[in-house]
């Protein structure tokens, strides 16, 4: 302990040393944000004082006025004090309003030369009594006088102490005075001791200011180490690197060696260097790195930041940056400080966090992390012509169906053989990543001409397709793939990325097993759906979506005996959108419950007005079905709307029992339950298992248009489809309908056949409430026809 004592007095004093009079009194602007932050700790300190001694100068003053009213002059009085007032005011209103207003003192911060002239100003006019009022004062004012200029002296020298630049010039105008009146009383001695006494107050204050220069600067660098320790800890900084500071402008003000000898650069050319130019001194990283753009975004508006990976400025290293915004006591940015690690050899090679941040646990190939910085790589390479550069996304087929029969043990061994299988397929040509699930990246660096890219994509499905055996379990999956290529297909990683999943999303509906290239009509249609999106959100929130009503007849005797109710969208631009454009972009968005809900609420409000004997028929989708969210709502506009739960009838497609069976019918009871009807739609028309009709126990199945189209036109297999139906609804004891009726003649078919209801525009279009009163007399002058 006394050792570390002595140390610590030792290094004190090498300061102190190194801390010339000069530099105390220097009234130039610091450089160093260190000494900035010291001298803005005088101003803050000698303006907390200022309000105590403008009061003490304004009564002494008074004092004086008072007690020389009747020896001298009033007007000179008068003037002399209102300027000491008048000064001493607004230097203690100025005061007030640095403490208390941040915006003020930032618009018009305290300054070092301003303070002087002040202080001048107010020292110059103390000289006014000794020089021109001593000799026509009273004796006693005479001995006050001089006892009120050496308290002056003395009491500038203490609370000027912090700013000795103003406490200097204070004692040296003073001094003057206290000389003047030492020459007045003709003695020398006593003019002599002035000045001994102004030197050691002089002495003093040098002392002091040192004293406090020295404590601040050694709060403020303990302050700063700390915040170094607790960066350096935040940020777990690995690799080899160094710390690197800002100032408020976004020039480096600091390196450490370590960083400087790592980028080759001399601390005389990296400092007062703007930042963009060190990282990207041509401006062209930036236009090609996502990490460099996101990087820049994060300096300019003040963001921390953490493992922000970027190409150094020739793209052969790799850099790791860390770094958080510095704020003064005001909450002012002062400037930027963090760290900075070499991650070139670490991100692919080394075995610490950096490796592991970027490497997929199952499998060890690269993450999504490691794939986008591979493909700035690639992209960054071929803008040189040394090399190709292709996106390959691969996304594997009925991978979900072994995870849900054989377990996600079984799910996880797969996912690594097709690693293994596609590192294989690919070989030296790129490099394969696991991006996340069952979907993986290769960025190829091979030929790029379209034939070699789909030879590339045949080979890896071919492999892919092979059956894979894992213990006792034989497993076949697929898989399907999306191209994009650089430059045509996108000049950054991101744009590669958003095509390559374009491509992969229209190889999916193309079937599955095969592959797609990016083209620009599928950015076009992407774009479209996404502008869809907003204004079906925005007409949703202005009630821009409306119900139509499609009337369904009995088929015996014409009657309207139901309605269907239809969302319909009148786009204000684009004018009618059809349902099959936009309910798919509702389903993608995840506002179909939100819809779907309102159409319940408000299919049920209108049915409630209807006829007691007529029914409202709501098409629920198979996402609706999952959990209870759906029963509540029914039963929620069931009750508010008091309509008879046996009036509404919820229409399913036969696709919702591709999903979870067990959920799904778990749904349906909990609706049936309720007193609702459910209707089979479409039937026939996709997935088909007699089961569920009596498992579900429908009360309804809707015979799918094709079929009565088919059967209207005298064709043998869909009349022997239409029979079966119907004799096996009858059977079960259900109704049924015919959709899609658009002639008399489907219409007598079906009459014919034995179904009892009927549906379609041959007895009415889907029309608004407003339209219902002409739709139902046109259902009439059917009828009577």
């Amino acid at each position: 302990m006394a050792g570390a004592s002595v140390t610590s007095t030792n290094y004190r004093r090498d300061k102190a040393r190194k801390l010339r009079s000069r530099d105390i009194l220097s009234l130039a602007r610091p450089r160093d944000w260190v000494s900035r932050a010291v001298r803005q700790a005088q101003l803050d300190a000698l303006v907390r004082l200022v309000p105590a001694t403008v009061a003490v100068q304004i009564l002494t003053a008074a004092v004086l006025v008072i007690g020389l009213r009747g020896s001298i002059d009033n007007l000179q009085l008068g003037l002399w004090f209102g300027t000491a007032l008048l000064l001493c005011f607004l230097r203690g209103i100025r005061a007030v309003r640095l403490r208390i207003d941040p915006e003020y003192a930032q618009a018009h911060p305290a300054r070092l030369g301003t303070i002087c002239l002040v202080i001048t100003m107010l020292a110059a006019l103390w000289l006014v009594p000794p020089l021109f009022w001593f000799d026509a004062a009273p004796p006693s004012e005479k001995i006050f006088m001089c006892v009120l200029i050496a308290a002056l002296l003395s009491a500038g020298s203490i609370t000027l102490v912090s700013l000795p630049q103003a406490a200097m010039i204070y004692i040296a105008i003073v001094t003057v005075g206290c000389a003047t009146l030492a020459l007045k009383f003709d003695s020398m001695a006593m003019f002599m001791l002035t000045f001994v006494y102004a030197g050691v107050l002089a002495l003093n204050v040098l002392s002091s200011a040192r004293q406090f220069i020295l404590h601040t600067r050694d709060r403020i660098e303990l302050k700063e180490q700390g915040e170094i320790i607790k960066l350096l800890r935040e940020f777990e900084a690995s690799g080899s690197g160094g710390l690197w500071e800002l100032n408020g402008s976004l020039r480096l003000t600091k390196m450490s060696p370590e960083l400087l000898s790592a980028i080759g650069f001399t601390e005389d050319e990296v400092i007062g260097r703007p930042y963009r130019t060190l990282l990207d001194p041509a401006d062209r990283i930036a236009g090609l790195s996502t990490g460099m753009r996101s990087l820049f975004t994060d300096l300019e508006e003040g963001n921390a930041f953490k493992d922000r990976a970027v190409p150094s400025s020739n793209r052969e290293r790799w850099w790791s940056l860390s770094g958080k915004p510095m704020f003064d006591e005001r909450g002012l940015l002062v400037g930027w400080r963090g760290v900075a690690s070499d991650i070139t050899e670490a991100r692919l090679t080394g075995n610490d966090s950096v490796r592991a941040a970027r490497t997929d646990p199952l499998t060890g190939l690269a993450n999504r992390l490691l794939v986008r910085e591979l493909l700035e790589e690639a992209v960054m390479r071929q803008s040189e012509g040394l090399d190709g550069c292709a996106l390959f996304l691969v996304d594997l087929d009925r991978f979900k169906l072994v995870n849900d029969t054989l377990g996600h043990a079984i799910g996880d061994q797969l996912l690594v053989e097709v690693g293994q299988r596609l590192s294989k397929a690919v070989d030296s040509g790129g490099r394969v990543g696991r991006i996340g699930g069952d979907e993986f990246a290769i960025i190829w660096h091979g030929p790029t001409e379209r034939a070699d890219l789909a030879a590339v994509a045949e080979k890896i499905i071919a492999e892919l397709s092979k059956s894979v055996s894992i213990g006792a379990a034989n497993l076949h999956i697929g898989a399907t793939i999306g191209i994009a290529v650089c430059p045509s297909d996108g000049l950054r990683e991101e744009q590669l990325m958003r095509s390559a999943d374009l491509a992969l999303y229209r190889a999916k509906e193309a079937g599955r097993g095969g592959h797609a290239f990016f083209e620009r009509f599928m950015f076009d249609e992407a774009e479209d759906n996404r502008l869809l999106e907003q204004d079906v959100r925005e007409a949703l929130s202005s009630n821009g979506l409306t119900l139509a009503y499609q009337p369904i007849i009995d088929a015996s005797t014409g009657e309207i005996v139901a309605r269907e109710a239809l969302l319909r969208w009148r786009h204000p631009r684009r004018g009618d959108i059809p349902p099959d454009q936009f309910i798919p972009i509702i389903e993608d968005a995840g506002l179909i419950h939100q819809i779907g809900d309102w159409v319940i609420r408000e299919a049920c409000a209108q049915a409630a007005r209807w006829d007691s004997r007529m029914r409202v028929a709501v098409n629920i989708s198979a996402a609706q079905l999952s959990g209870a969210g759906l029963s509540k709502t029914v039963l929620g506009a069931l009750a508010s709307s008091r309509l008879e739960p046996s009036r509404l009838e919820l229409e399913v497609t036969e696709n919702v029992f591709l999903g979870d069976d067990a959920a799904t019918l778990t749904s349906l009871e909990r609706l049936r339950a309720l007193g609702v009807r459910l209707v089979l739609d479409d039937f026939g028309k996709g997935y088909s298992s007699f089961g569920y009709l009596s498992r579900a126990q429908f009360s309804k199945i809707k015979i799918d248009q094709s079929f009565v189209r088919g059967a209207a036109e005298g064709s043998k297999d869909c009349v022997a489809i239409v029979h079966a139906i119907l004799a096996l609804a009858r059977g079960l004891g259900v109704e049924t309908t015919a959709e899609g009726v658009e002639t008399e003649a489907q219409a007598e078919v079906m009459r014919c056949l034995g179904c009892a209801q009927l549906q379609g525009f041959h007895f009415g279009r889907p029309v608004p409430v407003e339209e219902f009163a002409g739709a139902d007399e046109a259902v009439r002058h059917r009828r009577s026809a």
